[in-house]
């Protein structure tokens, strides 16, 4: 059995049972109703997902996003952009020439372990985790949260699924001791001390520029637990904001230069539109999976808009990618197109980042803003990104194959090579 069809396999073995949902407007509905609750990681939401935001539902949910809002309002991802996101870019770039530039002068590097490192450095900053000053233990980073990913989205692998969520338990340990519990430790003593010098609350959330200092502020409230359950909500926050983001970002470089070798007229578009990346960006995320299917319970009976009657305790799997192929978005929605003339009423990138109380907490910083149809005016990550290799002169090097991850549903690369000719 090849791989397309052991995925298909899976995936029907998967959602067997399920009611499931393509039509976009039956999907939004069961996203923004309160009568589905989350139904999704069932294997790893009894151990390395546990109680996280991202698994719980209700008021406690809607608590928990509520403070995470503060570190992505506008000011706030803009910071991240011009702080964090930006010199990490240049780092990274710098680094690669300074180790892979030919006789040539082309610098000919791979582009699958290169926004890894790219987006694990703006994670931690993001998220709260120190220590990663060494190309050594950003690699071990990278490996450790890239583990304890594979165990996350377990649900979804080819392979084992035992020996995958072992080995993101024994990943977390390892995580735990030689990240988490130091980064944790010194936000415990930060904290501890303003509140000794009788700060008030609001200097003492003034501190809390990272997600791990929020969390700890809020642990006697909001996060009643003990540390573990801070562990395994870092451990989900630079999942989202790593590996998602990353199969993102290949997917959109993969599309846009196939686009440009069809279109060549349009990659001075990069440097003259200066909303060309950003369109092309939207348009990516409506065609890129995360899950091959996001699940929800009904926790009552529910009949849809469209008449549709889902039970009480039945499981719904829905698809977001067919769904974003809705004839609202167009001629031939199936295919990319960034030159695509986006809908008045629906976000440019559909449903990519779900909707309603669960909606992707992430969004803002993906795609610059938190308006909710795509009108930002400014670079997300995506764009930022592809504005700097683009600057670069990153084209596919096509004189080598790509090679896609056999482990998984998702369709990842762990090998797509490119070349800088402006490095």
């Amino acid at each position: 059995m090849n791989q397309k069809a052991a995925a298909d396999a899976m995936l029907a073995e998967a959602v067997a049972g399920m009611v499931q949902l393509t039509d976009f407007d039956e999907i939004g509905e069961v996203l923004r109703s309160r009568k589905f609750l989350q139904g999704g990681h069932r294997i790893a939401r009894q151990s390395l997902l546990k109680d996280t935001t991202f698994m719980i539902d209700g008021e406690e949910h809607l608590a928990r996003r509520r403070i995470l809002a503060r570190l992505l309002d506008d000011d706030a991802v803009a910071g991240y952009r011009d702080r964090h996101l930006v010199p990490v870019v240049e780092r990274c770039l710098a680094e690669e020439a300074a180790v892979r530039r030919g006789a040539d002068g082309v610098v000919r590097t791979d582009l699958a372990p290169l926004i890894q490192v790219c987006l694990h450095r703006v994670a931690a900053a993001l998220v709260g985790i120190d220590g990663l000053e060494s190309a050594e233990a950003t690699q071990r980073f990278i490996r450790q949260v890239r583990t304890i990913t594979a165990g996350q989205t377990v649900d979804w692998s080819l392979d084992d699924k035992d020996a995958v969520l072992a080995r993101g338990h024994a990943a977390r340990d390892e995580f735990q001791r030689e990240f988490f519990t130091p980064s944790l430790d010194r936000r415990k003593k930060l904290i501890a001390e303003a509140r000794d010098r009788g700060d008030s609350p609001d200097a003492i959330n003034a501190l809390a520029t990272d997600m791990l200092t929020l969390m700890t502020v809020h642990r006697e409230d909001t996060w009643k637990s003990d540390d573990m359950l801070l562990l395994r909500e870092v451990n989900g926050f630079i999942t989202g904001s790593t590996q998602t983001t990353a199969n993102g970002f290949i997917s959109l470089a993969l599309r846009l230069e196939r686009w440009l070798q069809r279109h060549p007229e349009d990659r001075a578009l990069i440097d003259t539109d200066s909303e060309f990346l950003c369109r092309a960006a939207f348009e990516s995320l409506r065609l890129t999976v995360a899950p091959p299917a996001r699940i929800r319970v009904a926790s009552e009976n529910v009949t849809l808009s469209s008449g549709r009657t889902i039970r009480a305790g039945e499981s719904v799997a829905m698809y977001f990618v067919p769904a974003n192929m809705d004839a609202r978005f167009g001629e031939h929605a199936d295919e990319f197109n960034p030159r695509r003339v986006q809908p008045e009423d629906t976000p440019p990138w559909g449903i990519a980042f779900g909707a309603g109380a669960h909606t992707c907490p992430g969004r803002p910083l993906v795609t610059g803003s938190r308006n909710p149809m795509g009108k930002v005016g400014v670079d997300g990550t995506l764009v930022s990104i592809s504005r700097r290799f683009y600057g670069a002169g990153m084209e596919l090097d096509t004189e080598r194959p790509l090679v896609r991850d056999p482990g998984t549903h998702y369709e990842i690369y762990s090998s797509v090579p490119i070349r800088f000719s402006k490095l």
